[in-house]
């Protein structure tokens, strides 16, 4: 077969095999399985903004990724070398990195609304390098404004 898609099967195996482990050894969401919120959260805005039609939920997950990963380089987590790895990667995988036309506040309160927001508070799962994430609650919204500028430009 070809072996770009054979490359793309064993990766969507192995990742499947990865969440899935995480996922049993973290029945309650309480440790390493909110890890795998990684993107999921602006995602998740976007899907709803855009009225659940017009991106599929691993397209609105890699622009979340986009935007997590420009929040991170923002507030100095992630070196901007790491953020171009992920969007050549994501680029790589045929996924988008940009919501164009959809309607930041729209996209704001689909998040101000999502499971992760405590005490008003979003917990943003964000990139420390490539393969270490950490949860973060004391993000700016000025970093997260800028990400949203970026992606839904």
């Amino acid at each position: 077969g070809d072996p770009t898609n054979l490359a793309t099967e064993d990766l969507i195996a192995r990742s499947t095999a990865i969440k899935a482990r995480v996922v049993s050894d973290d029945e309650r969401e309480a440790g390493a399985r909110t890890l795998l919120n990684y993107g999921h959260t602006i995602g998740h805005g976007i899907e709803a903004a855009a009225g659940f039609s017009r991106y599929l939920h691993g397209e609105s997950v890699a622009i979340g990724m986009h935007a997590a990963g420009r929040i991170a380089c923002e507030v100095g987590l992630l070196p901007a070398a790491a953020l171009d790895r992920q969007q050549d990667l994501l680029l790589a995988c045929g996924l988008p990195q940009r919501a164009e036309g959809v309607d930041r506040e729209a996209v704001v309160g689909a998040m101000r609304s999502d499971k992760k927001v405590r005490a008003g508070a979003i917990s943003w799962v964000l990139l420390e390098r490539i393969g270490q994430a950490a949860v973060h609650r004391d993000i700016p919204d000025e970093a997260v404004e800028a990400a949203l500028d970026a992606v839904l430009a």
